[in-house]
């Protein structure tokens, strides 16, 4: 069910990213909004995946060497085969149809190379987003280092992973570096007991310097134009981040939320088409209404975003139950077969 969140979280993000780019902030209290949304629990999302990930995979995982193959295999196809589905679909469009505004078109693709957009190969894939399932495979192929590190050295290699974080891109609060570090802290969470159910004493103190923190991240435009720093503030606040979310998503309007349990189903396919969606409803949306005052301004920014949500959920729910096959590939979900009729005696 968190999935649904983080994915939520993703698409409000880039729906509203129009604003402040293609529309001017109307003053600096819709500036500070859109940034400590923006920059802050959005991008939590990412290494909060990244440690589920690491949770779920490691938790009992033992590799042979045919184990490791079979683990690729699957991998490859959950997540590699959608991820080159959705670019292929778009590369195609780009060369034979036209631009969209805001994502791509032509000349973007000619430009790069067909090849490496469509495989995220030195630059983001043509479908950007997506940038997230190529590094998650990366992490997928050196799962044997992790298993190694948690075998003989579990804390320290987390010490190594976070050092590597900070140094591998000082300028930049993510890197490879730092989601290996994600995943592998799942890893060593889901193989160390801990209780992680039971948020209850973390979150008197953990909640409310959260919220301090995002208002921080929200005047950072504010407060220095250091990227290195700003970075090293980023890291730390992930690292609250992700605790503070998964205290949250432990509460139970979140936990008892049946429309969060009915959406998480659909929540890979949204977030495999959800780019070029908001796009396009952005520019809609502007060609229409351009929105001028600070309240109209912070409803403009969450619209493409919740509209794009609701358009594929329905739209997954629609091929789930009339196309379940084309779903499954589409999603990377395993083909369910047909059972034989039993003969009649």
């Amino acid at each position: 069910m968190l999935r649904i969140v983080l994915i939520g979280l993703i698409v409000l993000c880039h729906g509203g990213r129009f604003l402040g780019v293609l529309v001017p902030f109307d003053g600096p209290a819709v500036q500070f909004a859109a940034t400590a949304f923006n920059r802050g629990p959005a991008c939590l999302a990412v290494p909060l995946f990244f440690a589920i990930s690491g949770y779920l995979l490691l938790r009992k995982l033992e590799l042979t060497p045919a184990g490791y193959a079979q683990l690729v295999g699957r991998k490859l196809y959950s997540i590699g085969l959608p991820f080159l589905i959705f670019n292929a679909i778009w590369i195609a469009w780009f060369l034979w149809v036209g631009s969209i505004a805001q994502f791509g078109g032509r000349s973007y693709i000619l430009e790069a190379g067909i090849l490496p957009k469509l495989l995220g190969y030195d630059t983001s894939p043509v479908n950007y987003p997506l940038w997230f399932l190529r590094e998650l495979l990366k992490i997928f192929a050196i799962t044997p280092v992790f298993l190694l590190l948690l075998r003989r050295l579990p804390l320290a290699g987390l010490g190594l992973l976070f050092v590597l974080w900070f140094v591998e891109r000082p300028a930049d609060e993510y890197g490879f570096s730092g989601f290996a570090f994600w995943f592998y802290l799942g890893g060593l969470l889901a193989r160390s007991g801990l209780d992680l159910g039971d948020t209850a004493r973390l979150d008197k103190w953990v909640l409310p310097l959260f919220v301090l923190a995002t208002i921080v991240v929200g005047l950072a435009p504010w407060l220095t134009q250091d990227v290195v720093v700003y970075a090293v503030g980023k890291r730390f606040y992930q690292i609250l981040g992700v605790v503070a979310l998964w205290c949250l998503s432990r509460q139970p309007w979140i936990m008892g939320s049946g429309l969060l349990h009915r959406m998480a189903g659909a929540s890979f396919f949204i977030f495999l088409t959800h780019e070029p969606t908001v796009s396009i409803l952005q520019t809609r949306l502007l060609a229409v209404w351009r929105p001028e005052g600070p309240a109209a301004q912070l409803v403009a920014f969450v619209l493409p975003g919740l509209a794009a949500l609701t358009v594929l959920y329905w739209l997954a729910r629609g091929l789930s139950r009339f196309a379940p096959k084309l779903y499954a590939v589409l999603t990377g979900a395993p083909l369910r077969k047909r059972r034989a009729t039993p003969k009649a005696a």
